[in-house]
């Protein structure tokens, strides 16, 4: 810097002729400074209809693998109850400036009253202390299915330190402790467990949508977009590599424990020139718990209204995964770009129906990408075996997740999560995935095809092995078992007139996988189509107001009949009232109906429910 500073004094001409140098960056403040995020959200929730009283709540609510199909939105999986909550949020973040390093304290305040269900689901996501699907048992929620406003009602206030950390000047090395979210991670190795609450907004799509983006104002975003670790996190940096070490805990339920420790290597190169190798391993404590998988001890089949419903009780589960990335050019001169991961799997598990028949699983990914100008298109090829991240991982309530054993998309059956990203494929699938997009300009279009093929059959024996899991089938006996199929198209449409921006946002899925005569419960043939119209206008740089309508529904068969769907009406706007506050206010009404998801109880599904949501938030 010295000879540049020279060079600039002695040579006035040379430097008229060189290319002007880039600003200097701010000089690093020291000393106190803070900055306050505060959320204050009422929910206004009415429902009415027999399909608020399924008959398998009671059954669930007592510890039944078998789960009620409603009442829950199929857009989000959050559950429509009556009710009225009040909710109030507050994390601020001190941090002090030293001359070598910064040290910085964050806490909160959090505070909720009204309706339990409501609050958990369609709130912002609660702070960790009083969140009760990472495991808070602050909160005071559970199970229920409430057919009038009042009665899972509760109150929690909590003030919190929530986490802390040390820097250096250079930011090259920092050390976090409490709650914390992960600064680079391959997501076929780890991916943090997404919300199972609906943040506010004024727009929705479905949960394997090819959009852009939701409407709304640019500085309007969710607090949170995955669940938060706790634990020790260190990351530090020299020149293009980048390390970061984590030993944290995992959402769990009460009475149990999820731990990970994990690595990762990333060296970026820049300019799309990424390679990274990552390593993790999980282990589960504390109580046994029930799950909708056999291979644990005590397999048990239950004759479910969706097939043979298995389950078994799992304890002292160890995953290990190793993954290795590379994303680079092919060539470049025709911006033909490639990316390869591979990842490996070992589980294990103290209680197991037929102990030492583990084996490690695989993940494989190919692809390539060409861009050219607004366009770029993609082919992708997957493989993720049957025991690759298949340690079993519930948390929060049991309720989290639309658990009936044809919900799609789903994380999984019932309320666990995977260690890995599933939303390009599920494990045991193979196949590939073609998307051809258009950006920019008045009309974007998105478009995407995927192929996908059960790679092992799922029957009584392979079931019951250690590690093998199948998120969506069910298993079949040995002498009938046969191979599923799953196709996805999808289409993301938006059209950007002077009067403002209208997208069509339409996913298809179907399932298939043949039967014997012998077996007609074994039957999967139905199609789970998805489609949102939206239309939004920013009325001004601080306001923009949408309209929305959405249908999901599914048709065909898992063993028996299936014939229902859901229709959204969503409206809202969004506010920036000034440089700190801004303010939202949406509407939502939904009806769902069919045909009875438990035919012989002879109730109806049918019920309709009614949400308006006010926010207010502060940023100081």
């Amino acid at each position: 810097m010295l000879f540049a500073a020279l060079a600039l004094c002695v040579c006035p001409v040379l430097v008229a002729d060189a290319p002007s140098p880039a600003p200097s960056p701010s000089p690093r403040a020291l000393g106190l400074r803070t900055a306050t995020n505060i959320s204050l959200t009422l929910l206004d929730q009415s429902s009415r209809g027999p399909g608020q009283s399924a008959p398998e709540s009671a059954g669930f609510i007592a510890g039944s693998p078998l789960a009620p199909n409603n009442p829950y939105d199929l857009f989000s999986s959050a559950a429509q109850t009556p009710g009225v909550a009040g909710l109030g949020q507050l994390i601020s973040t001190a941090t002090y400036g030293f001359a070598g390093f910064d040290a910085s304290l964050s806490a909160g305040l959090g505070y909720v009253r009204g309706s339990t269900t409501d609050a958990a689901y369609w709130g912002e996501s609660l702070m960790p202390t009083i969140n009760p699907h990472v495991g808070s048992l602050a909160f005071p929620y559970q199970i229920a299915f409430p057919t009038h406003a009042g009665q899972d009602d509760g109150t929690v206030f909590r003030a919190s330190l929530l986490s802390g950390s040390l820097a250096t000047a250079d930011g090259n090395l920092r050390l976090k402790a409490g709650w914390f979210d992960l600064t680079q991670t391959d997501r076929f190795v780890f991916a943090p467990p997404a919300l199972t609450n609906a943040n506010p907004a004024i727009g929705f799509a479905p949960a394997e949508s090819l959009t852009n983006g939701l409407p709304g104002l640019g500085d309007w975003s969710p607090y949170a977009t995955a669940l938060p670790l706790h634990g020790l996190d260190l990351l530090g940096k020299r020149g293009d590599a980048t390390l970061e070490l984590s030993d944290a805990a995992l959402p769990s339920l009460p009475g149990t424990s999820a731990r990970q420790t994990m690595g990762s290597l990333v060296l970026d190169r820049g300019e799309g020139t990424r390679f990274s190798a990552q390593l993790e391993h999980v282990t589960t404590g504390g109580a046994p718990f029930l799950t909708t998988i056999p291979s644990g001890t005590g397999p048990a089949y239950l004759d479910s209204p969706e097939g043979v419903l298995p389950s078994s009780t799992l304890s002292g589960q160890r995953q290990t995964i190793a993954g290795l990335r590379a994303a680079f050019h092919v060539v470049p001169a025709y911006a033909l770009d490639g990316i390869l991961e591979v990842g490996r799997a070992w589980y294990d598990a103290t209680g197991a129906t037929m102990p030492g028949t583990n084996r490690p699983g695989g993940f494989y990914h190919a692809g390539v990408v060409k861009t050219q100008r607004r366009v770029t298109a993609s082919l992708d090829y997957y493989r993720m075996e049957a025991r690759y991240a298949t340690i079993i991982l519930p948390y929060g309530v049991a309720e989290n997740q639309w658990s009936a054993a044809f919900a799609w998309p789903g994380q999984w059956l019932k309320s666990n999560y995977q260690l890995v990203d599933n939303s390009a494929l599920g494990v045991n699938r193979q196949g590939y995935r073609f998307r051809y997009y258009v950006d920019g300009g008045p009309f974007e279009v998105h478009l995407e095809y995927t192929d996908l093929h059960q790679i092992e059959p799922e029957t009584r024996v392979t079931a019951e092995q250690e590690g093998f899991v199948d998120g969506y089938y069910l298993p079949q006996f040995p002498d009938s078992a046969t191979l599923g199929q799953q196709k996805r198209y999808g289409l993301w449409a938006a059209w950007h007139p002077s009067i403002g921006d209208l997208t069509l946002d339409v996913v298809d899925d179907t399932l298939y996988r043949p039967f014997a005569a012998a077996h007609p419960e074994d039957r999967v043939s139905y199609e789970v189509p998805q489609a949102v119209l939206t239309y939004a206008r920013h009325v001004s740089p601080s306001v923009v107001a949408s309209v929305g309508l959405g249908r999901y529904a599914m048709k065909g068969a898992f063993d028996e009949p299936i014939d229902f769907a859901q229709r959204v009406f969503l409206t809202g706007v969004e506010i920036k009232q000034s440089a700190k506050s801004s303010l939202l206010l949406s509407f939502r009404r939904s009806t769902f109906g069919g045909l009875p998801t438990a035919p012989l109880a002879g109730v109806s599904p049918d019920f309709a429910a009614s949400l308006l949501t006010l926010e207010q938030r502060f940023a100081l």
